[in-house]
């Protein structure tokens, strides 16, 4: 192969954006659920976790049979979903020397394709069926199934301490407690809600507004994300009722099939003098145990 030259025939054409890349970056910065929760890589499209239950092992005395344990080997099935797009690009734009087209177009689709992973994987109401609106069992949903009278506490009123501490200690109280993964993530309008709480005596309970960003919650990271919003199928924009979530990030499976990955065509729109981009990810999603969570629903301003 020649010198600076770039082997479309590998991967189908298809370049993986590196680590580093604005792409990448982007995700991060706009999917909580990419940033926090477990990766599991898939080598196929659908991939089986194990999930392992099982009693507590006794002290058994010498000489004595050792019991036989009450143990439950299930999994999680993941499948991994296709979300792509082409962009028409035009020959000028992409020679502009003041502009890094390419990497504009796939830093914008990746925020936006960020936020409506967010908003499937944690905000959508209905049961998944494998579309484009509701590809996985979102957490909201898997929540609201499992138990939605206690593990779901909606206010219509203001947010108010026990909101917030009732909500944790549904968390704490599950098996699945993890102190060292358990994370708050709050859609952006929580955020005044939580600034504005008070104490009985008038006090703000988050006494120090200035503090860092994205801060905490009684000592647990406290992070942001668009797509906590509930909403009946996902978008990058979603207008529901904002979502304040509790629990441990590890029972969050993101199913990594392929990164970021992008094709260049010049061929496609010859007589145009275009560019084509094309552009795409596969990702699947599960929730490994609805009881490791718990939902505050903001129902009205």
């Amino acid at each position: 192969m020649a010198a600076g030259r770039t082997d479309l025939t590998e991967n189908n054409g298809y370049i993986p954006e590196e680590k580093g890349s604005v792409a990448i970056q982007a995700t991060i910065a706009n999917s909580v659920v990419e940033a926090y929760a477990r990766r599991e890589n898939m080598a196929s499209r659908t991939k089986g976790v194990p999930r392992f239950v099982s009693d507590a092992p006794v002290v058994v005395a010498e000489g004595v049979d050792i019991p036989n344990s009450d143990t439950t080997l299930d999994e999680i099935v993941l499948t991994a979903k296709k979300y792509a797009q082409i962009f028409n690009i035009s020959e000028e734009d992409l020679n502009d020397s003041l502009v890094d087209t390419l990497n504009t177009y796939k830093r914008e689709w990746a925020s936006l394709w960020a936020r409506k992973y967010d908003n499937a994987c944690l905000g959508v109401t209905a049961v998944g069926d494998g579309d484009d609106g509701q590809p996985f069992n979102s957490l909201y949903y898997t929540v609201s199934q499992y138990n939605s009278a206690s593990n779901r506490i909606q206010t219509a009123g203001a947010l108010t301490f026990n909101d917030i501490s009732d909500a944790l200690g549904l968390a704490e109280s599950s098996k699945y407690f993890d102190a060292a993964n358990t994370v708050f993530i709050a859609h952006p309008k929580m955020l005044s809600h939580i600034r504005n709480m008070e104490t009985t005596g008038g006090n703000l309970v988050l006494p120090d507004p200035m503090g860092a960003r994205p801060g905490s919650l009684f000592g647990y990271p406290l992070v942001v994300s668009y797509g906590a919003t509930t909403s009946a199928a996902a978008t990058a924009t979603p207008s529901g009722n904002p979502l304040l979530i509790v629990g441990n990030r590890n029972m969050m499976i993101n199913g990594v099939r392929s990164t970021i990955e992008s094709a260049v065509s010049r061929d496609a729109d010859f007589s145009k003098d275009g560019v084509l981009l094309k552009t795409r990810v596969r990702r699947g999603f599960a929730v490994a145990a609805a009881e490791a969570f718990a939902i505050v629903e903001k129902t009205s301003a």
